[in-house]
């Protein structure tokens, strides 16, 4: 942030502010960080709601309705402490808004909504931006989209020690409603891709209740393992990854051990994918679509080895229906949800299959169209 943007002071909200966050869908580029790929991504109709009023003191106040938690800490004395958790999130950006020079003031913060069922990585993005979409209203100051964006990547890694991806924090900053998001993790950069799917063709994502933390280990230990094998790949291949020859990895011309190929292919392929998809979706490709979906999903399973039963299960019934285009999995904050791309006409014939699905496993698994939602707002000031 500039001194000129620093001394710009905009119209300033009188408190309580109240700031909605939505959530965010990654439909392609999970592991885009590691290869400098693309993300395409949307919001989702899961939000965090922060309500910011007065503090009684000179404390700040925070509570979490989810977990039925209180913390409080001093503005002068924001360091990272273990046993704070969530709350961390909170001091993290205030500490980012310290280092630009912004003067803040105590206040107390109310947290409610699906996304507190989270933790980590998808939880720290949404606090740092409503926490701080909050205090631009409130105090006044002016900062863009892109450096607020930064300031709360910045909190989320380094002060909070979370994976929490640049474009997680930029899609719920500028998302637009009915549009998807392409991310390019190369040049920091976006698009906004209309919605391909219209009266005939719909794309859903499929609950399948698993705990919203049951894999959230798994799925930090895989960045770990494809950290590591871009790493070794670098070594062999040091130049970009924009044309990287995928063929001469298959067959083995560049030299590297069978686990780091396997998983360098898959999350290439996925990179692949999602560059295509700019094309695909102006041309409302449907087909190629989710031809790439389900491609980039068996790779993911067999190679990355992400995967449990019960996604395999809906992802293996979908894949029979007639009418389904495409299946695969996608992240949805800190939890891995199946994905189905398929005629509108033919949804209760895969619906039907969800009845079993609960005879199966012992919980009922839930199916609703994904319709990209907007960014974050002030619904309250």
């Amino acid at each position: 942030m500039t001194d000129k943007d620093i001394g710009n002071v905009s119209s300033r909200k009188t408190l309580p502010v109240v700031v909605r966050v939505p959530g965010v869908t990654t439909i392609l580029g999970e592991f885009a960080y590691h290869s400098r790929g693309k993300v395409l991504c949307c919001t989702n109709t899961q939000e965090l709601i922060l309500r910011v009023s007065e503090s009684p003191d000179n404390q700040v106040h925070v509570f979490n309705s989810f977990t039925g938690d209180r913390k409080k800490f001093s503005i002068t004395s924001l360091k990272f402490r273990k046993e704070d958790k969530w709350a961390n999130y909170v001091k993290g950006i205030l500490q980012q808004l310290t280092e630009n020079s912004i003067q803040l003031k105590p206040f107390n913060v109310d947290f409610e909504g699906s996304i507190l069922k989270n933790d980590g990585a998808t939880l720290a993005a949404a606090i740092s931006v409503g926490i701080c979409i909050a205090m631009r209203a409130y105090l006044g100051f002016e900062i863009s989209d892109r450096e607020l964006a930064f300031m709360c990547y910045k909190s989320c890694t380094f002060y909070c020690g979370e994976l929490t991806k640049f474009s997680t924090i930029l899609a719920m900053l500028c998302a637009e409603e009915g549009r998807f998001i392409l991310f390019d993790m190369d040049s920091l950069t976006h698009i906004m891709l209309d919605n391909p799917f219209g009266d005939k063709c719909s794309i859903a994502i499929v609950d399948c209740k698993i705990p919203p933390l049951a894999m959230r280990e798994e799925i930090i230990h895989k960045h770990s393992q494809v950290y590591n094998a871009f790493d070794r790949l670098k070594r062999v291949f040091p130049h970009s990854f924009r044309d990287f020859p995928i063929g001469d990895l298959i067959d083995r011309t560049i030299p590297l051990d069978d686990e780091s190929r396997k998983i360098c292919i898959a999350v290439l392929e996925d990179r692949f994918a999602a560059s295509n998809m700019q094309k695909f979706f102006s041309l409302k490709a449907y087909q190629l679509i989710g031809k790439s979906l389900t491609k980039v999903g068996k790779l993911f399973r067999d190679d990355l080895e992400i995967t449990c039963p019960e996604l395999d299960w809906l992802i293996k019934r979908a894949l029979e229906v007639p009418s389904c285009i495409g299946a695969s999995f996608v992240f949805n904050g800190d939890n891995v949800y199946a994905i189905v791309l398929g005629i509108k006409k033919d949804s209760p014939l895969y619906e039907a299959k969800l009845e079993d699905y609960e005879r199966i496993f012992g919980f009922k698994a839930k199916a609703e169209e994904l319709k990209p939602c907007g960014k974050c707002e002030i619904v309250e000031s």
